[in-house]
């Protein structure tokens, strides 16, 4: 599918892996900036009566401060901003917009600009301080959340213009997708009302206006997300929808919470990853504003400012009367007896060890309780971060066909394969070594078992299929949602979530190189959060929702939440395809379940539990705010694409 992360041929994928694993970003890989801050607007009550909205006072020194913290801490070339005129200011990485020099075309030539000037494997950085409003249509629009927020330029709200010239949230999205697709990173700071869903309030204290009204304005087509670059989003907001962010201080020096406890923690940590930044950032203003403002966090958390994504899967964990509860369970793959590296940050779960280990006593639908090795540290923190370091999967998971002596070697070491000449899985003689083959035909093709990458490729191969094939056998079928999946069969055709043909027997024929609409319906008399994942022909695993990383809000009984435009799946290969909806009452973190299919080694490979003891050349392969889930769904559909 179209939405896969870039591929490698075996051949060069661990020298990559052993010459590129966890190292900084490239040197040519480099950070752009767009920073737009405004307190004087062209439409507010200082100039038109009864407009709804004032103007801020704290927006543009917050600019300033960002643009001061990411100079002092990361060396980004920010460009000098003297006090006073000009309003525009041009460095070597950012362009920085205020005031009477922000209006909606200026920063939309200004985000298109900087991103001309980016190449594969750069990251753009967009910051906006100023006000931030709902958009409100008769017409539905697009947003998977169904809120649709707006940016308030310096011209907003100026009569006549489309929109009342605010820069409208799927305006936002079409930009980042274009740039995704084009294999540049983008990451959201919006220090705005309603930010969480990447669009401040209407008095001197806060960063929102009236909600903008108008019919019939239709959203604008998306292009393909991602392509084959494996660029990804990450969002920082200052507020959830709905909520105001929050300026503080006497007039003439005030601040945003939200920008002021980011800059701090920018120029404390600045290498931290935006998980690390977040939490920081939402334990400060949280606190700051007794929680009346809850920042909003989606997106490639485990990526740093200019560097890669790290994907391997991290929880969080909190000390509850002396409990370790860990916010992960079996309806995201964790089981009893597995082990757990605790850190203090995610950064630190990502690039190294911990003496600190704790193993998973017992689990449930949505929490896992670990039980310490060894007594914790006195100063250990009440919130940690775990990472897997062994997976238990209880025993034999996978049967497999193996009679090569040195590949049999390798598979001996995997406590969660049995050898068996009768087994569902095979490995098999090819011109360039082993094929790894299956119910669904040929998975990876493998080097010869004797050379050193056999047992790095092998075990990555083998654990991909085990964690699915494991996961799939504890997430059964159970009533409280519905599945609905089908072809378009053109881009434009109409797509009616509610209205599903029924799945015919054997289950749904889809056609290759058509995009596939996806849509999932809570049936549960409560609200549910809903996910829906894609299983592919070679054990991919991608969370179709929500979409990218984002994070959607529970929708009622008998509603429907459809894949966003533009995210749409299109198959490239033949073969079956799965799909698998669960819905909860409290928030999953499906994403911990992604991963790419068996003939793809990726870079991080070797911090997987199994992997990595081939990586490191000994046999340590070992066999086998948080809240609880109380009420869960299934769903599960089977499709197959044919040419």
């Amino acid at each position: 599918m179209t939405r896969t992360s870039t591929r490698m041929t075996p051949s060069t994928a661990v020298l990559a892996l052993l010459t590129a694993l966890l190292l900084p970003a490239s040197a040519s890989a480099d950070v752009r900036a767009v920073f737009v801050g405004i307190d004087k607007y062209e439409n507010s009550r200082a100039t038109v009566p009864g407009a709804g909205f004032d103007d801020l006072s704290g927006a543009v020194g917050d600019t300033r401060r960002i643009r001061a913290a990411l100079a002092s801490s990361r060396g980004l070339d920010v460009g000098p901003m003297p006090e006073g005129q000009p309003c525009q200011s041009q460095g070597a990485a950012a362009i920085t917009l205020i005031n009477q020099c922000a209006t909606k075309a200026a920063i939309l030539a200004a985000w298109n600009r900087q991103l001309d000037d980016s190449q594969q494997g750069d990251t753009l950085l967009l910051y906006f301080a100023g006000h931030g409003s709902r958009f409100i249509d008769d017409v539905a629009l697009d947003q998977a959340s169904r809120y649709n927020s707006t940016l308030m330029a310096y011209d907003a709200r100026r009569p006549g213009a489309v929109a009342g010239a605010d820069i409208v949230d799927f305006e936002v999205r079409q930009f980042i997708d274009g740039a995704t697709s084009r294999g540049v990173n983008v990451v959201t700071w919006f220090d705005s009302c309603n930010s969480g869903t990447a669009s401040r309030d209407g008095n001197s204290a806060t960063r929102t206006a009236p909600d903008l009204k108008v019919r019939g304005l239709q959203p604008i087509a998306s292009p393909q997300q991602y392509g084959r670059y494996g660029a990804y989003r990450v969002h920082l907001g200052a507020a959830g929808d709905g909520q105001d962010a929050k300026e503080v201080g006497a007039v003439g020096a005030r601040a945003g919470v939200f920008t002021t406890a980011l800059a701090k923690a920018i120029t404390a940590t600045p290498q931290a990853s935006f998980a690390d930044l977040a939490a920081r950032v939402v334990e400060e203003v949280t606190t700051a504003t007794s929680n009346r403002q809850v920042p909003h966090a989606e997106g490639a958390l485990r990526a740093t400012l200019g560097g890669p994504e790290i994907k391997v899967p991290t929880f969080p964990v909190a000390i509850d009367g002396g409990r370790l509860v860990m916010a992960a369970g079996g309806l995201v793959g964790v089981t009893r007896g597995s082990r757990f590296a605790l850190f203090a940050t995610t950064g630190e779960a990502l690039a190294g060890n911990s003496d600190l280990v704790a193993k998973v006593g017992s689990v449930d639908a949505g929490v896992a309780i670990l039980v310490p090795e060894a007594p914790l540290p006195a100063a250990t923190p009440g919130q940690l971060v775990a990472r897997e370091i062994a997976h238990d999967f209880g025993g034999p998971v996978l049967t497999l066909a193996v009679t090569d002596p040195a590949a049999l070697s390798v598979v001996q070491k995997l406590g969660f394969v049995r050898a068996d000449p009768r087994g569902r899985f095979a490995l098999r003689a090819s011109a360039s070594g082993l094929d790894l083959v299956g119910p669904t035909g040929l998975l990876a093709s493998l080097p010869p078992p004797d050379s050193a990458p056999f047992g790095v490729q092998l075990a990555a191969a083998l654990e991909k299929i085990a964690r699915v094939e494991r996961w799939l056998a504890t997430v059964q079928p159970r009533d409280g949602v519905s599945l609905c999946v089908q072809n378009l069969a053109k881009p434009t055709a109409t797509f009616d979530p509610y209205a599903c043909q029924e799945l015919p027997p054997g289950g749904r024929t889809l056609k290759m190189g058509q995009p596939i609409k996806v849509a999932v319906q809570n049936k549960a008399p409560e609200p549910r959060f809903v996910y829906v994942l894609a299983i592919g022909r070679k054990y991919s695993v991608d969370l179709v929702l929500p979409g990218l990383g984002a994070r959607e809000p529970a929708i009622p009984n008998g509603q429907a939440l459809p894949i966003p435009e533009g995210q749409e799946l299109t198959p490239e290969e033949p073969g079956p395809l799965r799909f698998v909806a669960l819905s909860s009452d409290r928030e999953l973190n499906a994403s911990v379940l992604e991963q790419t299919d068996t003939d793809v080694v990726d870079l991080q490979a070797c911090l997987s539990p199994v992997a990595r003891t081939f990586c490191q050349g000994a046999d340590r392969a070992r066999a086998g705010g948080w809240s609880q889930v109380g009420n869960w769904s299934a769903a599960i559909v089977n499709t197959r694409v044919e040419p």
